[in-house]
């Protein structure tokens, strides 16, 4: 249904533009990414302690986004609604792993997403290269993946319920030079992308959000 209503948004932008060709542009970009995965709440069911702290964020890595955007100004106020191929990969550590002396042992999981980001920015031009914007990202889940290093079997047996589609929010700033686009924001995730996470035996309940920067170039036609 979300899906539905950003595809009818976007066609009639792109209806407009034939009213006002010299106010529409459009083209590819690309951007690169640095995504953290914030964990908040982090709960262990099934045990007598309220918080048990052996699931925390990691170390983020750089990923990518690749797609086309358009933009239609208006009385030098902007839209802009993109669709975008994005892979994001962040990492999470669990330490319920013993070894053969029974202490904790630290497990690393990188965690991969594909998925489709559809950000509708909304913005102000300034001086006619500066830009600054805003505005809501619509986010479908393709696929995941969770992979470890180390010799424990653990992160083979994941289960992270991520949600088909989520929102965040998109802020940040531009600079138009001639046909190139540059962008630099960041985006905030508004709610969590999986309510519960099992490895192996063990089920967390745990608020996770995927907030990340990102640095993007583009080419208007």
């Amino acid at each position: 249904m979300i899906m539905k209503k950003i595809l009818l948004f976007v066609s009639i932008l792109a209806f407009s533009a034939n009213i006002s060709a010299q106010d529409f542009s459009w083209g590819p970009k690309l951007s690169l990414s640095s995504p953290s995965l914030k964990l908040k709440d982090v709960k262990e069911l099934g045990t007598v302690d309220e918080f048990v702290a052996l699931l925390e964020e990691r170390d983020a890595k750089l990923g990518y986004q690749i797609g086309v955007f358009a933009r239609v100004s208006l009385l030098g106020i902007y839209v802009q609604p993109e669709v975008l191929f994005s892979n994001s990969s962040t990492e999470i550590k669990f330490t319920d792993v013993m070894d053969e002396e029974n202490n904790p042992v630290d497990v690393i999981g990188e965690v991969s997403m594909n998925k489709i980001d559809i950000p509708v920015m909304f913005g102000k031009r300034f001086l006619r290269v500066f830009r600054v914007n805003a505005g809501p990202v619509f986010t479908l889940l393709l696929s995941e993946n969770i992979k470890q290093e180390g010799l424990s079997d653990t992160f083979k047996e994941v289960k992270a319920n991520y949600k088909n589609s989520t929102i965040g929010l998109q802020l940040g700033a531009g600079l138009d030079l001639s046909i190139v686009t540059i962008d630099l924001r960041y985006e905030l995730g508004l709610q969590s992308i999986s309510d519960n996470i099992t490895i192996g035996e063990t089920e967390f309940a745990t608020d996770q959000r995927l907030n990340q920067f990102l640095l993007s170039v583009g080419i208007k036609f």
